[in-house]
Formats: C-alpha cells, structure tokens, sequence
C-alpha cells in the first residue's frame, strides 16, 4: 500500500475521534483537560517535558504570531504546531516551517495510535482529535531533535491539552473576548484562562493589552515570580507598499533592519511585535547572539492562509478573512480602507461557525450597505444560514443572495461584482480557505464528520 493510502486510512480513523472544532454537538464533560492529557504523556515518556516550547495563547493573532516566531528562527532547527489547518491536516504539524510528509507522519501515527487501545483498556475512555494531534506533534518534535518548537494553543490556556509543557518562554497576543461560554463572559476571566499556560519562573512576553487584562497578567506573572516582556519595547517602523499586484508592508527595525512583511494590517504590526521581542527573550536564554539581518529575512518569508489575504484575480481582487468578531471586522475593514479597497463597491461573502455573533461582526459593516452573500462552509460547526438572519434581523442589511456552499457564494459574488471591485470573503477561517481553494484551484482533503 502507498504512502498517500496509509495516509487517507490514517486519517479516516484520527476524525472517528470526537472533534470539538468541527462538531457543534459535542460537550466538554467536567475535569477533561490535563488529566487525560497527562495520561497519554505518560505513556509514551512524557514528550512534553525536556524540549525547549515557545507557548502562544490569545484570543486575537496567537497563529500569526507563531508563524512570525518560528519563521524568525529558522536558524534553528525549529518544530511549529498550529490549529486549525486550511487545507491539509499536515499544516499542524511544521518541521522548519514546511508541512511534516505524509510518509512522516503515517510512521509516527502508527506508533502512537495505540493510546487509543490503551486508553479504552484502563480509563474507559478515548482521546479527542485535538488530544491525539498534541501528542502526535510532541512526539514528532522529540523524536526528530528538535531545537524548539512553537506551539500555539488550541482554546483558552489554562486547561488546553497543550498547557502541560514545561514551557521556555510563554506568550499571550492581545485578548479579547472569544468562545465566551467556554472561557467566560467578560475579558477578566478569558484573561485568566489565557493567563492559565504561565510557567513559574519563565519569562512571559506580552502584545499591547486593554488595562483590565494587561492587570490580570501581570498578577499571574508576579504570582509565578516570571519576568514580564512587552511588545511595546520593540520599536519599528512600517508603511504599506504594492507592487505587481501584491500587498505588503515594508518594515524597519531599530532604524537598522529593513525587510517587508507578507502580512497586511495594524494588527500585524503588533503580532510582528510580539515575535519579535519572544525572539529576543530566547536570543537572552541562550546566550547566543543570533543574526538579526537573517531574523528578519526569514520573517519576510511568512505567508499565512485567509489572514487577510489578498488575491489578484486579474480585473478585480479577492480579500480573504478569518474576521468573526467584532474587533476582528473592524481591523479587516481598517486594512481595507488603508490599502485604498472600495468598500462600498465590494461583494462581501459571509459564514459563519457556531459560537460566534454574527450581528457583532457585521454591524460595523451597516454604514457602508454593504452587498452580501451569505453562506456556509462544509464542516458540520457551521453556523446554519437561518440563523445567521436571525442575528442579523435588527441591522436590516441588503442580502442578496443566500447560497448552500462556498463555492455557489463564490460564484454569484463573481457574476454580480464588476471589474475594479473586489469580492471579500469573511467570517469564518474555514469560508476564507474554501474560497481560496476555488481560486487556486486546490484540491482540499475532505472528512466523513462522525
């Protein structure tokens, strides 16, 4: 049997796991977390422990910023684990910033499958997906010698199935409020949860943060006599540049190191920030100086899939966009605005997944009348397009069209915008991806849900 068989096989039995991304369904029964979790490190010699772990939480920019830290060091031999994948579920799990082969990681799921015999041999019970994928990641960055690895938290912080590494440097990107009946209601107990993957005496680095939650992290830094770092130390320049139909801003460092960043908006600059001072925090650790004009090459290289990613279409533009809340809306529209995007001639297609208010993340979009497609994408969280219009009914917004898929709201937006505007898709990561699929033609991995 060839690798890519072993690897649909392979894969058709870690999505039999309950999967609390993709179901809607699925509930979290109490004390799930790090128990579980421990348990299956344990059985295979702890991979958690005796490696070097950059943690990112947050609620806002932890998959960019990651990306910005990993790519920066490249000078290492560097492992980067991320959730969730676009198109292939072997983005998850990055050696030196390329996607682990599939012939990899078929020879690591079959050795650590077994946990799942085991589990349901001595606790009755089986690993969730995202459990599994931790392990499966740690277990990778072990095994194939790792210097470091960046690893980005899935929900929360303080009870992820990633928070049971013993963590070199821990990072929390800008918090705001997200999967409130998980985390909380308000942004003091989600800054408590993401404050949650803080290590005793290991050095935190921290984005720009509202009062409330920059407090509550200061408190849980001093509670575990860790030094605090802010990205507000990093000084740096930028201004947006076009050239052949790419958008880019160019960067400069310490008015020293000039390097341009593939990553477009304000809220870049501060995830770049914050990658940049954890880059320094690390640099501190180990006593080596590293090569600053090589960090910032590499940095130039990040590319990040439906973060407000723009595509040439030819006579118009596509803007792809994870925005699916309020401030995450406004920052897209922001950029838009800066990169000198008409806005009100756009066609904005929209979907959404369960968990998230869709009158909070269009209403800032009402002054425009905006054109709007809605939508939904192909994995069973999310949100049904009835009740998408029921958030909606009170902004009275002109919806013209509702589609069943991406790819028929692909289509319409196509037929109906006009050369020299654009099609903005948004809402979800996974509409940004399947749209960005259509466009370049990519033949994604699809799943039997169970």
């Amino acid at each position: 049997m060839n690798q890519e068989l072993i690897y649909k096989k392979n894969i058709n039995k870690l999505m039999s796991l309950t999967n609390f991304e993709y179901d809607k369904d699925k509930k979290r029964p109490p004390g799930f977390h790090l128990d579980r979790v421990n348990f299956m490190m344990k059985k295979f010699a702890y991979p958690n422990k005796n490696q070097v772990f950059i943690h990112v939480a947050g609620s806002k920019g932890k998959g960019s910023t990651s990306n910005l830290i990993s790519n920066g060091l490249s000078e290492y031999k560097v492992g980067l684990f991320t959730s969730p994948h676009m198109h292939e579920l072997t983005e998850r799990i990055k050696i030196n910033n390329i996607p682990i082969s599939k012939k990899l990681f078929n020879f690591y799921f079959e050795r650590v499958w077994v946990i799942v015999s085991i589990m349901k041999k001595e606790m009755n019970q089986t690993p969730s997906f995202f459990e599994f994928i931790t392990l499966l990641a740690f277990i990778v960055f072990r095994d194939e010698k790792m210097d470091v690895s960046v690893i980005e938290v899935g929900l929360g912080g303080r009870l992820d199935s990633t928070n049971v590494i013993d963590s070199t440097i821990s990072v929390i990107t800008q918090i705001s409020k997200d999967h409130t009946k998980i985390l909380g209601n308000n942004l003091e107990k989600i800054a408590i949860e993401k404050s949650g993957i803080i290590k005793s005496k290991t050095p935190v680095v921290t984005s720009k943060q509202r009062n409330i939650v920059e407090k509550k992290i200061k408190y849980f830094a001093k509670q575990k006599n860790s030094i605090l770092y802010e990205s507000s130390e990093i000084n740096l320049k930028s201004k947006n540049i076009q050239s052949k139909g790419k958008f880019k801003q160019n960067i400069i460092l310490n008015n020293k190191y000039k390097f341009n960043l593939n990553l477009v908006g304000e809220h870049q600059i501060e995830n770049l920030k914050t990658a940049i001072k954890t880059i320094q925090v690390f640099e501190n650790l180990n006593t080596k100086d590293l090569k600053w004009g090589k960090i910032t090459k590499n940095i130039s290289k990040t590319t990040m899939i439906g973060r407000c990613e723009i595509l040439n279409l030819g006579s118009k533009y596509l803007i792809a966009d994870g925005a699916q809340n309020n401030k995450s809306s406004k920052a897209l529209l922001k950029t838009l605005k800066q990169l000198n995007f008409d806005i009100r001639g756009a066609v904005w297609i929209y979907g959404s997944s369960e968990g998230h208010d869709s009158k909070e993340t269009l209403k800032c979009l009402k002054k425009y009348n905006p054109k709007i497609i809605l939508t939904k994408s192909r994995i069973p969280k999310s949100k049904p397009i009835s009740n998408i219009l029921k958030e909606l009914k009170d902004l009275n917004l002109d919806i013209i069209e509702i589609t069943n898929n991406s790819a028929e709201a692909y289509k319409k937006a196509n037929k109906i915008s006009k050369n020299n505007e654009s099609i903005v898709a948004f809402g979800s990561l996974y509409i940004a991806a399947e749209i960005i699929e259509l466009v370049k033609k990519i033949n994604p991995e699809k799943y039997d849900y169970e």
